[in-house]
């Protein structure tokens, strides 16, 4: 059994429907349900956790008597995570800050295994006696569109991403700019739900929806994904990244949180830490169009081992019958399953 707080997020969307299909070709089948807002109704499917081999609970912090009660029903008890649940993204009050506190701590001490998409977020449930595992957010290949680099007098760098994060694009205007003074035809196209207002350089927009996603990203030579650090950010999962490199684009990135863990500097892509860096890297790549299709071949491989949906489904069939558990995971590194 699933329980999610939002069957429209992005992030139940992408770590647990997408694994539907591929999970019940290996025999495991999900019984996905939204968390009801009634008490009665939520308590009442608590309790029915006892009828499932394991529950997998997506992303949302339950309140301690909720979590006492699924942990006395439910076999097994696993928590799937792809934010910094246990923060807030823009300041709260002080008796928020506590109630998200005491549900962060209640949840990772009750927890069989949690899955994290990435080593901060482990880390964190690991310093309250969580045990932890990591498993990134993945794609399915086929989904994508694979560029094939040529050379031009107008190149493009892309970002995908959201109105959520369109303030971290703007955050590296001056980078982006001083990256256009030194490139002659640079511009950028973002693809996301609303535009880029005042775009430090030549720019176009596309309305992002999931098929027409892959055909845009190609329109695009470097996927590029700036993005300040914080203690939110660092949660983060560098999704976008994924979607870049299984496109066949090569990568610029900040190095924060997942970043660094996906990108292999000098093979798919770069991770300058400074505006000149980051000016560096773009000039370099949107001059060498062999560069970019190197790099960008070797992020293609990189989606299909390390960051498919199968390797995913292969993942969670293994942890649910027992196969492997967290401890005989290796944290420290993502390798592809046996």
């Amino acid at each position: 059994m699933v329980i999610t707080n939002n069957l429209s997020q992005a992030s139940f969307r992408l770590r647990i429907d997408a694994l539907r299909e591929p999970l019940a070709r290996r025999g495991v089948i999900l019984d996905i349900h939204g968390r009801p807002r009634s008490i009665f109704l939520r308590r009442r499917l608590l309790r029915q956790s006892a009828n499932f081999d394991a529950v997998i609970l997506q992303r949302k912090l339950l309140d301690p008597i909720d979590i006492r009660l699924l942990r006395r029903h439910a076999k097994k008890f696993f928590f799937d995570v792809d934010d910094a649940v246990m923060f807030h993204s823009r300041p709260r009050g002080k008796i928020e800050e506590w109630r998200t506190r005491r549900r962060f701590r209640a949840t990772a001490q009750s927890v069989d295994c949690v899955v994290a998409g990435n080593e901060y977020l482990a880390d964190l449930f690991r310093a309250e006696g969580a045990t932890a595992t990591i498993l990134p957010t993945v794609v399915d290949p086929a989904h994508y569109q694979v560029k094939s680099h040529v050379k031009t007098d107008r190149p493009a760098l892309v970002w995908i991403g959201s109105k959520s994060t369109l303030p971290y694009l703007k955050q590296f205007s001056e980078a982006l700019a001083g990256a256009a003074r030194r490139v002659p035809g640079l511009r950028l196209i973002t693809i996301a739900d609303v535009p880029l207002s005042d775009p430090p350089l030549a720019s176009e927009h596309i309305f992002w929806s999931e098929s027409t996603e892959s055909a845009a990203l190609i329109r695009g030579d470097i996927g590029i994904a700036p993005t300040p650090q914080d203690r939110w950010t660092l949660g983060k999962c560098g999704f976008k990244i994924v979607q870049y490199m299984a496109a066949g684009l090569p990568v610029i990135a900040s190095p924060v949180g997942a970043n660094s863990e996906i990108i292999v500097p000098g093979e798919t892509g770069y991770l300058p830490k400074n505006p000149t860096e980051w000016s560096d890297a773009i000039a370099e790549l949107a001059g060498d169009v062999a560069r970019r299709q190197s790099l960008g071949t070797a992020g293609r491989h990189r989606v299909e081992e390390l960051f498919s949906i199968d390797r995913a489904a292969d993942f969670w069939t293994k942890l649910l019958s027992g196969e492997i558990t967290a401890s005989t995971v290796d944290p420290t590194a993502i390798q592809p399953m046996a």
